[in-house]
Parts: C-alpha cells; structure tokens; sequence
C-alpha cells in the first residue's frame, strides 16, 4: 500500500520560499511528480511569488513624484 504524505498550503508556500526543512522538501518534490494537482499548485505559486518579487523592486514614478512634491513643500513650509 502506498504511503500518503498531506501537505497544507501553508507547506506548499514555504515549498517555493525554500523554507522546509531538506526531508520536507524532497517529500513535496516527490509529490509534485505523483500528483498533477499538487504540482499545479505550486506552480502556481511560483509565478505569485515571482510576481511579488518583481512589484518591490521599486515604486511606480507617480509615487516617487508625490514624495518629492510633499517634501519641497515641507521644506518651503519650514
């Protein structure tokens, strides 16, 4: 009978931060070969994290703007 390993959103998150332990790992690599929902899943999160990691390079323009006006005008006020 084959062994069943669960694993939570919670662990497939820490999955693609790197943040389980190796045995873990290995474990949930194993499972995204077995099974096609898990291995979906965490390719999908891949990319949500990939994403997230490219939106904080840096703020938009308008926001670097908007900082810049607020501070001449703090300084003018000063």
């Amino acid at each position: 009978m084959p062994m069943t390993i669960n694993f939570t959103k919670n662990d497939l998150t820490r999955y693609v931060y790197n943040d389980l332990t190796e045995q873990q790992s290995n474990q949930l690599q194993l499972a995204t070969l077995i099974d096609e929902g898990v291995n979906q899943f965490c390719g999908n999160l891949h990319e949500v994290a990939k994403q997230i990691d490219q939106s904080l390079l840096e703020p938009s323009q308008k926001s670097v703007d908007a900082i810049l006006l607020y501070a001449k005008k703090a300084k003018l006020g000063a």
